[in-house]
């Protein structure tokens, strides 16, 4: 497999389900701010070690998206700012603070703000690590990593994790530490981002994170089918992505990211409440309206008399104030599910036919 699916499809594996929690617990922006922010981190680590492969860049990215987490969340519970306000205030000072800094002082350094935002993953392949004489690229062993400690972690706190993400207060009561586990959701997403940072950059860690369970939640309501359905959009979206930069040699990162935008905005139309959807719900319902009408006019009068002339083929649009069309057609649709037949030119109910009109008299109090 080319290292830079594969580096593709371990980072959406790792964003993914941490991002349904992100979605749950409404801190969809808090994502965006962490993946933006950390590069704070990366640039103050960096100029301590002077060394843009030490290890040291990733916990201090790390350690920068919590203390993002924890000023928003000091500031969010003042009266004075609402939480939302609090990310705005937040995430563009730490940003800038990075932008400045690399500008400023990290001219040499490779510290490029356009690759820190749209990445290029196509690179990855280049900085790879020898492991049992097969050479893998650094970043997806460092996704494979972190992808075994968020299962890790979701497995194991699983329990904890939904009782907190869906009702805080009665997590606190049953004794659960709701804001330990809080700090170390956070930190396994800070950890995530970063580790993703270089290879997809920041534009498409956030639709990772946000883009597939988005478009999961629409069609489940269950947290694990949620986390699996989330997981498998994204690798899905990552493939289509790549195949389709690769034809039209383009940016991979982006065209990953509008795969996630166009899939959310088709979920949205064909999901069960989508627009699609409802729109065929409301012409079923129509339609059904319709061949009901049409055998209660017939039974009605076939009960009255069998030749009505109300039943009359010709009659029957003018008493139902229906087109040609439309009669053609319900009565085609009636007979074709044995209800009604033709005897010359009139309609008449069949045995089926008319057990469903005594079952529709019944129902509609007639």
């Amino acid at each position: 497999m080319d290292d830079a699916l594969l580096v593709l499809l371990l980072t959406a594996a790792a964003c993914a389900p941490l991002g349904v929690f992100l979605i749950l617990r409404r801190l969809s922006m808090m994502a965006d701010a962490i993946s933006h922010t950390v590069l704070l981190g990366i640039v103050l680590a960096f100029f301590l070690t002077h060394d843009l492969g030490s290890p040291w860049l990733l916990f201090g990215a790390a350690l920068m998206g919590v203390i993002t987490v924890s000023l928003v969340e000091l500031l969010g519970k003042t009266s004075l700012v609402k939480y939302d306000d609090a990310i705005g205030v937040i995430f563009p000072l730490l940003f800038a603070l990075a932008v400045i800094l690399i500008s400023k002082y990290a001219g040499n350094a490779h510290l490029d703000t356009d690759m820190v935002l749209m990445g290029e993953v196509i690179y990855a392949g280049l900085n790879t690590v020898e492991i049992g004489g097969v050479e893998i690229a650094a970043s997806a062993l460092k996704m494979g990593g972190l992808i075994a400690v968020i299962a890790a972690f979701i497995t194991v706190f699983y329990k904890e994790l939904k009782v907190s993400t869906f009702d805080g207060e009665y997590a606190r009561l049953i004794g659960i530490p709701t804001g330990i586990f809080f700090y170390a959701f956070m930190s396994l997403t800070s950890l995530t981002t970063v580790a993703a940072f270089d290879a997809v950059g920041a534009i498409l860690v956030i639709s990772f994170f946000i883009a597939p369970g988005a478009t999961a939640l629409l069609f489940t309501k269950h947290l694990s089918h949620t986390l699996l359905l989330a997981l498998l959009i994204s690798m899905v979206n990552s493939v289509i992505g790549y195949a389709l930069a690769v034809h039209m040699n383009a940016s991979i990162a982006g065209l990953c990211a509008v795969m996630n935008m166009l899939i959310y905005v088709l979920a949205l139309l064909t999901s069960p409440k989508g627009a699609i959807t409802s729109y065929i719900r409301r012409l079923q319902s129509i339609r059904q309206m319709q061949r009901d009408l049409f055998l209660l006019h017939i039974g009605r009068h076939t009960a009255e008399n069998m030749e009505s002339a109300e039943n009359h083929m010709d009659e029957i649009a003018d008493h139902l104030k229906w087109n040609e069309s439309k009669v053609r057609r319900v009565s085609r649709e009636l007979i074709d599910r044995h209800l009604l037949h033709r005897e010359g030119s009139y309609y008449l109910l069949t045995d089926a036919g008319i057990a469903q009109y005594a079952a529709l008299c019944k129902r509609y109090y007639i």
